[in-house]
């Protein structure tokens, strides 16, 4: 029975596969293997290219990653290839057609498409890594009596490794606030101070940039706001669609999307919302009066706060996708988040 997938050989094998469409191996009578070179199979009826993942190193970004959230490597990888003499082109002048292919493929494409690894979506950035001699050496001398091949040096950075069980993050911080006490027995009481949430500030969004962000604000109770809290005993809560401002280019349109506060963490929730941005800033010294099914954007809440639950939370955000150069991958351009809480008061 075969052993399940993990984390990094679904990486790998993302980047066998990339490698394998990239020289179009099936037409071109190449075979794609992963693996230690001494193990590749001696056929002299195929090209053979071999990547072997021989190191992985810490990202150097992670010191204090929790053990339950992803935990980010670098892969380095040798690439070989094994040819043989086919329509008189000598075997030594194919492995080089071979490799001059996969240097061109990651050349054109150094990012590569988006992988889904165990739940984490992912998008390999693969660096050319010439190695000195020394360190060819030491690849080569563990190989048995496999003859050196041509070959080429790469890192692939950042592979995740996915924990079976995800860490829940808490939920997130609308406001901030400070209170004074005299009393060292006081500490844990109630707090009663002044909270104050982040301001808006003005911004004008740069429409002639192919990768303009959109920019995004709550409008209630006549004032912009980055994040808003509700409490679900009050009047006014129960069925509240507070209003969103939306700038950015009035000729394009984004998605509105949320991502809700559970036991697991933040999930995607509802449809995305097509709009298109009702002016180019956001001037919350210059609130614009409204304009019925225009400003502000109005849009339902997809979560309640379930019976027993004393908060829950959740996120809006501002998407577009482009395709900055042709022939590329898709860019996602997402706005800051407005954060929305709902809560029992006392």
């Amino acid at each position: 029975m075969a052993l399940p997938e993990s984390s990094l050989s679904i990486v790998c094998a993302s980047i066998a596969q990339f490698v394998k469409n990239g020289v179009n191996a099936t037409a071109n009578n190449i075979s794609v293997s992963m693996g230690a070179p001494a193990e590749v199979p001696d056929n002299h009826s195929l090209h053979r290219l071999n990547l072997f993942f021989y190191r992985f190193e810490p990202s150097g970004f992670e010191a204090a990653a929790h053990p339950q959230d992803p935990w980010r490597i670098r892969v380095f990888c040798v690439i070989t290839a094994f040819g043989i003499e086919d329509d008189d082109v000598a075997a030594g002048e194919n492995e080089l057609r071979v490799l001059g292919e996969v240097m061109r493929i990651f050349r054109e494409q150094p990012i590569l498409d988006a992988v889904s690894v165990n739940g984490e979506s992912v998008r390999l950035q693969v660096v050319f890594n010439p190695v000195p001699a020394d360190q060819l050496n030491q690849v080569w001398s563990t190989q048995g009596d496999t003859a050196y091949r041509p070959s080429i040096f790469y890192e692939m950075a950042l592979a995740p490794i996915v924990p079976s069980q995800r860490r829940a993050p808490a939920l997130r911080v609308g406001s901030i606030g400070h209170e004074v006490r005299g009393a060292a027995d006081a500490r844990f009481d109630a707090f009663a101070g002044n909270v104050s949430a982040p301001p808006v500030p003005a911004r004008e969004v740069d429409i002639g940039d192919p990768r303009w962000v959109p920019e995004l604000c709550w409008v209630y109770q006549d004032a912009c706001h980055r994040t808003l809290a509700l409490d679900v005993g009050t009047a006014d809560a129960p069925g509240v669609t507070p209003g969103v401002w939306v700038a950015g280019d009035t000729a394009d349109s984004v998605d509105l999307v949320w991502q809700v506060w559970g036991e697991t963490g933040w999930q995607s929730a509802g449809s995305p919302t097509s709009v298109t941005p009702y002016s180019t800033a956001i001037d919350p010294d210059h609130l614009p009066g409204a304009v019925p099914g225009t400003f502000p954007q109005s849009i339902a809440l997809p979560f309640t706060l379930a019976s027993g639950a004393t908060a829950t939370q959740g996120l809006l955000y501002a998407v577009r996708t482009v395709t900055p150069t042709p022939a590329r991958p898709p860019v996602e351009l997402r706005s800051q988040p407005l954060l929305i809480s709902l809560y029992r008061g006392s």
